[in-house]
């Protein structure tokens, strides 16, 4: 079982790549401000009468939060350091949302998401950024746009404006909404993980479960701020849409919990450090990983659910993701990286079945991208998809669990089950 000990020091270019990643997700921000003074360009009503006949138009599903669900990773559908065209499942342009570019870059909004429906008469809008909290920030020139109503000169809109200006010129029949994970700072606990299992910093290889400073983010305390939080932007979802001329009964808002991307010390298939390392990265100590499954992600989760309980809206459904995952995680047994499949390519049948759903942490650059590292992949993103689309098509009343079935669509996608 991998534990912290000696290790020989990983090759120079992980190490220089893994501080790039704890740089990126350290940065200080500043919390922009949300002004109080609505947006005068901002619609106020959804148009659906035309010489008071309905208008005949698709209805959409909108997409609000943080990069699980804007489709961050969702560019691969495997993990390889080698030639990637075998699994790069939505090719170089794959967030490219505006014309060839990114309409707020860094957001990588994927040209599918889990709003990708493909359903009848139902469109999807995808206005959620990777990296968002609950307020939009500030990162020295980078602007992420969290849920709130943040609009400045330079054109910088947060999510819940854009929301409401979508919603008031197009039919919503649901916002999908995913936030409340950065808000715990995530993203830089992962990479404090993964620093501290290939010794990058003065302690040596230690295991991030032990480090005070992490255990204190989910401290009684900070969890009840954290929830009140996101509570507070679930709320901001619910007034953009009456500020476009909605009332509850009018649409339904689906706010997901998060899937688990890494399995239990006693699921990996890796026992060595450098088989984590290098073949499957997943560079995590047993305990860690342990930590992440049954601290960490459970407290995030009960913090949502929180959230939407304070809430009280009766048009909210709860959907948890926490074990749409299972099976297909990262480095779990069962499913094996890309090269070692032997498929052909990500298109081979059964290729879902066979590949991890998750994407590897990433130490290098072109074609992947540090930020995609462990978030789901396009087969997860296809399997979350499911989930929604079931949810959507045969509607439940307050909460419900989306879980693998283990079988394939004829398009070799996942095909998912709703549990109550």
């Amino acid at each position: 079982m991998s534990s912290p000990g000696r290790w020989p020091v990983p090759a120079r270019w992980p190490v220089l790549a893994l501080a790039g990643l704890l740089l990126t997700a350290c940065t200080p921000t500043q919390q922009a401000a949300d002004p109080a003074v609505p947006d005068a360009a901002s619609p106020r009503a959804r148009p659906t009468t035309q010489g008071g006949e309905k208008l005949a138009r698709p209805s959409y599903v909108v997409t609000v939060g943080d990069s699980y669900i804007s489709g961050e990773g969702a560019r691969w559908a495997g993990n390889t350091v080698g030639n990637a065209h075998g699994v790069d499942a939505l090719g170089p342009d794959a967030y490219d949302d505006q014309g060839g570019r990114e309409s707020q870059p860094g957001c990588h909004r994927a040209e599918q998401s889990i709003a990708t429906l493909g359903l009848p008469n139902l469109g999807a809008k995808n206005l959620a950024c990777s990296g968002a909290a609950t307020r939009s920030e500030l990162a020295g020139s980078r602007f992420t746009p969290g849920l709130d109503f943040y609009r400045d000169s330079r054109g910088n809109r947060g999510q819940a404006l854009l929301l409401e200006r979508f919603a008031g010129s197009h039919d919503v029949s649901h916002v999908v909404v995913s936030v409340g994970g950065n808000d715990f700072g995530f993203g830089s606990l992962i990479a404090r993980c993964a620093g501290g299992f290939i010794g990058f910093g003065p302690a040596g290889r230690t295991a991030c479960s032990d480090d005070a400073r992490i255990r204190s983010v989910f401290a009684e305390g900070n969890v009840r701020s954290v929830t009140r939080d996101t509570s507070a932007s679930l709320s901001r979802v619910g007034r953009a849409m009456r500020r476009a001329g909605y009332a509850e009964a009018d649409y339904t808002m689906i706010v997901l919990t998060y899937p688990s991307p890494l399995p239990t010390s006693a699921q990996v298939r890796y026992a060595r450090d450098d088989d984590r390392f290098r073949a499957g990265g997943c560079p995590f100590f047993d305990a860690d990983l342990d930590w992440a499954n049954d601290t960490a992600l459970t407290t995030i989760n009960a913090s949502v659910t929180a959230a939407v309980r304070r809430l009280g809206a009766a048009n909210v459904v709860r959907l948890d993701l926490a074990r749409a995952l299972e099976g297909r995680r990262l480095c779990e047994r069962g499913v094996s990286t890309f090269p070692a499949s032997q498929l052909a390519s990500w298109r081979a049948p059964a290729a879902a079945q066979r590949l991890e759903w998750v994407n590897r942490v990433y130490f290098t650059f072109a074609p992947w991208q540090v930020q995609e590292s462990l978030h789901p992949n396009y087969w997860g993103m296809r399997a979350g998809q499911d989930c929604v689309r079931r949810l959507v098509e045969r509607p439940v009343p307050a909460s419900a669990t989306c879980l693998p079935t283990g079988r394939l669509a004829p398009d070799g996608s996942p095909v998912m089950r709703l549990a109550r």
